[in-house]
Parts: structure tokens; sequence; C-alpha cells
């Protein structure tokens, strides 16, 4: 007869059932909130408001951003509990009991998004080449891997500018005197015409670093594409035959 102990091993407790519902809907259902939040935190900053509201706004599509990534994550215990890690750490830099140096706390929290948002990268692109994967959420799916790679090339632009200043050129005030919310704005832009292998031209790479990072980010967009595309395209024409 077994004891009420191993009987009690066997029973999943109300957190574990919560986790494995959890994970029931969470790859690759949560895409589209990942890909809702990021556009949204695209456009915040892409406004660039200089202001306090303006502040807040951004602060809340960072929050929207990460909790999607989190929610992605979650889907094995091992990624959740590394993204809370990373969470964590950019909650203590953001604390005011840290007398950090700007350009440090510049440095640090854009090296921590960048493995953050690389992470999420990595598992959105697993459940995209999947081959159980559906259409509609493969789509969506190659739609937030693009954003995210934009948005980890976006806080890559943000750190060489951190370490090296001068690393680029714009018109305008130099880029040294410009405040975080314009200069994440600016990386933006540059990032997407970048990545698009548009290049217009107003803002220059002028360090060797500043210039590898660029072309880095130009032959990933359009490898990226080139291979998501085909990987889309070759899945629906195996499954109509």
């Amino acid at each position: 007869m077994p004891s009420q102990h191993s009987l009690e091993d066997r029973v999943p407790s109300r957190s574990q059932r919560a986790m494995e519902a959890v994970r029931s809907h969470v790859q690759p259902g949560s895409f589209p909130l990942l890909l809702v939040a990021s556009l949204l935190l695209y456009v915040l900053n892409g406004l660039a408001v200089d202001s306090t509201a303006g502040a807040i706004l951004v602060q809340v599509g960072r929050a929207g951003v990460t909790c999607a990534g989190i929610y992605v994550l979650s889907a094995n215990r091992l990624t959740l509990w590394l993204g809370v890690l990373v969470l964590g750490l950019f909650l203590m830099l953001q604390a005011p009991l840290w007398a950090l140096d700007p350009q440090v706390r510049r440095v640090l929290e854009d090296s921590i998004t960048m493995g953050f948002l690389l992470w999420v990268l990595v598992v959105v692109l697993r459940e995209v080449f999947r081959s159980t994967t559906t259409e509609r959420d493969a789509v969506i799916g190659a739609l937030c891997g693009f954003v995210l790679i934009l948005s980890v090339f976006v806080r890559l632009h943000g750190l060489l500018e951190a370490l090296y200043p001068g690393s680029y050129h714009a018109d305008g005030p130099p880029l040294s005197g410009r405040s975080d919310v314009m200069l994440t704005a600016l990386f933006q832009y540059f990032s997407t015409v970048t990545v698009t292998t548009v290049g217009f031209g107003d803002i220059v790479p002028v360090t060797p670093a500043a210039r590898v990072a660029t072309g880095l980010e130009a032959i990933v967009g359009q490898l990226y594409l080139a291979v998501v595309i085909a990987t889309l395209v070759g899945r629906v024409a195996a499954r109509r035959e």
C-alpha cells in the first residue's frame, strides 16, 4: 500500500499545474503578444518624446517587451529562470541605490538587454524552423525575429557609442550631448535603414568597430530574410503536395 507521502509526491502542486497550463499555450501562441509589444516599443522609441510622459511610455513599452519575452522563455524552466535573472539585473541597474556613472550604466544596460533579446531570439527561431509549427505561427515568429534582430543592433550601436564616443557621425549636435531618448531613436532609425539595406547616408559609422557592426547588420538582415522566406515557402509547398 503506497504511503501518503508518495501519493502527495505524485499529485502536482498548484504552482506546477499553473506552469503546465502556461507551457501548453506559450509556444508558439505567445508570439503575437511579443510582436505587438515589440512594434509598440518601436513606435514609442521612434517618436523620441523627450519628456516625463514620454519616458514613462517608453518604460511601459520596455516592460511589455520584457514580459512578453519572459512569457516566451517560460516554456522551458531553464530559459525562464535565466530570463528572470536578466530582468533582475536590469532592475537593479535602474534602482537609484547604485551611484553609477551614466556611461557605465548605459554600457551595462545595453549589454544586459542585448543578451536577453538574443536569448529570446534563439527561442523564437527554434520554433520558426521546427517542422511541427503551423504556417501562421511560423510567420508571426519570423516577424518577431526580424524585430528582435533590429532591436539587438540598436543596442549594439548604442553600446559602441558609449564605449567609444564619436563612433557615429550624424547631422546636428554631437551624439555625446544628446539624451538617451534621442540616442535610442537615432540608432533605431539607423538600424532600420541598415538592416533593410536602404542606407540614406545621413548617419555614418566612423570607427572600425562601428563599421564592422553596420556591415554585419546588413549581412544578417539579408541572410535572415533569404533563409526564413525560403524555409516558409518550402514548408508551405511540402504540405500542399
